[in-house]
């Protein structure tokens, strides 16, 4: 029976709670939270005892622990997984500072540790299917959109807090191009911000538009947007073209492959992070840090990306990485 800790007590953090308890192997340990009442609340529903820190909650001794907290929290539950060499399944971003998630990421080499990062989209079976429809074709171009509206999250909008959409939301479709075409070379990007009125302490652009030079000659252009009103309006969506092929990946839902002579739809049948979850828990029962699609060292790669559109805006020049 493997034991499992959580730090955050919030939405996601039950989301991942439900499939530990409804798992056969699993129980849930405890959890954490700055909030108490929230942790109150969460170990009435999953049971478990609550701790007051990250660093009693490894001394709880958890086989492993689930880390859902807002962007600009990490640091010490990190540190206290590392201490205690407690593998751990964490939300993204994994961090702000770049550096001291590369300090992390460099222990967890050192430690051999399993670990994941949720970059769930990775694991749904019609975005294996585009690595498969990739690996016959030579990508030129690639357009992603991730267009909505405002999170309720209090911190969401004071990119501080939270990074900004490209940090905190988009970073899943700046994951899957940077897993798709490999690593990146150079960042160009522009913002607005024309909705936020006076007074507002939002300090999150209302609209992000990034262009991605890959190394591998692909150029990826990643539209986001949080000033929509009408959720109908909105889209996420990526569009990969090929001389012989057009790929449309539809998030949660499907990919289309359109070529001269056909129109293929694949939908999507597996439940994604199901799966993400039950390779975490193998992983950490075989002591296997490849065991799962997305290590600690990978999300790291990904928030250089993101933090390297943040500074393309800031600076208003193209910036190139590595950082």
């Amino acid at each position: 029976m493997l034991r499992i800790g959580f730090v955050g007590a919030g939405s996601r953090a039950k989301r991942h709670a439900r499939r530990v308890a409804a798992h056969p192997d699993c129980a849930v340990l405890g959890v954490c939270d700055v909030d108490s009442g929230a942790a109150t609340a969460f170990t009435a529903e999953f049971g478990g005892r609550t701790f007051t820190t990250p660093f009693e909650l490894v001394e709880g001794g958890p086989d492993a622990v689930i880390i859902v907290v807002p962007p600009f929290a990490h640091g010490d539950v990190e540190a206290a997984c590392l201490r205690a060499n407690v593998p751990f399944l964490i939300e993204k971003p994994v961090d702000l500072d770049l550096n001291r998630a590369r300090n992390v990421s460099a222990q967890v080499r050192a430690q051999g540790l399993v670990t994941a990062v949720a970059y769930q989209h990775r694991y749904y079976d019609v975005v294996r299917r585009v690595g498969e429809e990739l690996a016959q074709r030579r990508a030129g171009l690639a357009f992603a959109y991730w267009m909505g509206g405002l999170p309720k999250s209090s911190w969401w909008g004071r990119k501080e807090m939270s990074g900004g959409q490209a940090v905190e939301q988009t970073t899943h479709w700046f994951d899957l191009l940077r897993w798709w075409f490999g690593p990146a070379q150079t960042v160009y990007a522009g913002s607005v911000t024309r909705w936020i009125p006076p007074g507002d302490p939002r300090t999150v652009e209302d609209a992000t538009c990034a262009t991605i030079a890959f190394r591998s000659g692909v150029l990826a252009v990643v539209a986001s947007a949080c000033f929509l009103q009408v959720r109908e309006n909105g889209v996420e969506r990526i569009e990969i073209f090929c001389p012989d092929a057009t790929l449309r990946y539809e998030p949660n839902q499907s990919l289309t492959v359109a070529t001269s002579d056909a129109l293929r739809t694949y939908k999507r049948q597996n439940d994604n992070e199901n799966e993400m979850f039950t390779d975490f828990l193998a992983a950490v029962q075989k002591g296997n840090p490849d065991g799962v699609l997305c290590p600690y060292e990978q999300g790291v790669e990904s928030l250089e990306l993101t933090l390297a559109v943040n500074r393309a805006l800031e600076r208003g020049t193209p910036v190139n990485l590595p950082l």
